[in-house]
């Protein structure tokens, strides 16, 4: 008899890349290895939700009717309570898209991984309200506003653990499969670096013209500190978008020698979402290496940043071609369970 080999699926942390969840899912189900467990962070919170409740094929046609604006439409804008945005209009429509209200309706096994703000502890949910522990889980600090679950303020779970294989192997797994949504940015050198500044250089750095392409501003001079201003957090999801996108373009050439030009000074989005994501990378790869997954899928959506939600085709296709690239590996390594 062909021993039953428990799948576990542990979904990523990722923004707007996060749709490529969608096509992980429904390669894995194409090869006949659709997992039993699913635990998620953040996105992958959401995203795993769907598939917990057999709603991904609801779940995908709503994404995949998002347009720029729709994104926009979602965003409560709220300049008080700990974020910029409230989400309680995101995660309302979510939860419609989804049709399931409580983790107790889902029909496999699933947790969401979140951060409890104060005291620093890796929070893992897996009863009550699934909007509540969705919206916990997605609570990116500063941009979306901390959900209260019990006595608790809890914030996204990347703080903690970006990839949850732990909280994955607890709930039985046999084979974990990891997706990071991250796996493929170019890693850049972490060794330390001394950067010494003399009082000349320092004035000269004042003078010095950046390359012509990173001359122009990127966005038009206004102040955004006045929350007043109508369309102030438009332009300032818009600006930090654009920041990113360029740098990114920038130093994503592995085959340019010349050396990169001196980024323009960013702005409060883009300084939260290159912070976030650099600390999540870090994170990330010393919890894998203490509790490596079994396998890897790394969708190549590098290039979709964090608040693109309207690519969601692209996201999708790039997670169902990543599942074929690595189909041999996860076909050898059921089969090497199976021996056991």
């Amino acid at each position: 008899m062909t021993k039953e080999i428990k799948i576990g699926i542990a979904l990523g942390s990722g923004a707007a890349k996060g749709w490529a969840h969608i096509g992980v899912l429904r390669g894995l189900q194409k090869l006949g290895m659709a997992p039993h467990f699913v635990a998620g962070c953040s996105i992958g919170a959401f995203v795993g939700a769907a598939y917990a409740a057999d709603k991904l094929d609801e779940l995908e046609q709503w994404v995949r009717g998002f347009s720029g604006w729709d994104v926009l439409g979602l965003m409560d804008l709220s300049w008080r309570r700990g974020g910029i945005i409230d989400g309680e209009k995101v995660f309302e429509q979510a939860g419609k898209a989804i049709g399931v209200s409580s983790i107790a309706d889902l029909k496999r096994p699933y947790m969401a991984v979140a951060t409890d703000l104060y005291s620093g502890q890796e929070v893992w949910l897996e009863q009550g309200s699934l909007k509540q522990i969705i919206g916990a889980s997605c609570a990116i600090p500063g941009f979306i506003q901390p959900k209260q679950v019990g006595n608790r303020w809890l914030v996204d779970g990347a703080v903690v653990n970006p990839v949850p294989v732990s909280a994955c192997r607890a709930m039985g797994a046999d084979l974990v499969i990891a997706v990071d949504l991250h796996g493929d940015v170019r890693q850049h050198n972490s060794a330390p670096i001394r950067l010494e500044l003399t009082d000349a250089e320092d004035n000269q750095a004042e003078a010095t013209p950046l390359e012509p392409e990173l001359q122009q501003p990127l966005t038009p001079p206004r102040d955004y500190s006045e929350p007043e201003h109508s369309h102030g957090f438009a332009d300032l999801l818009m600006s930090g978008k654009h920041w990113v996108d360029r740098i990114t373009e920038r130093f994503s050439d592995d085959g340019a020698d010349e050396q990169a030009p001196e980024p323009q000074k960013p702005n409060a989005l883009a300084v939260m979402h290159q912070s976030m994501a650099i600390l999540e990378q870090r994170h990330k790869r010393a919890r894998m290496m203490g509790d490596p997954p079994e396998v890897v899928i790394a969708p190549q959506v590098g290039d979709i940043v964090t608040m693109e939600f309207q690519r969601a085709e692209e996201a999708i296709a790039a997670g169902e071609a990543a599942v074929e690239r690595i189909a041999h590996i996860l076909e050898a390594e059921i089969a090497r369970l199976q021996r056991r």
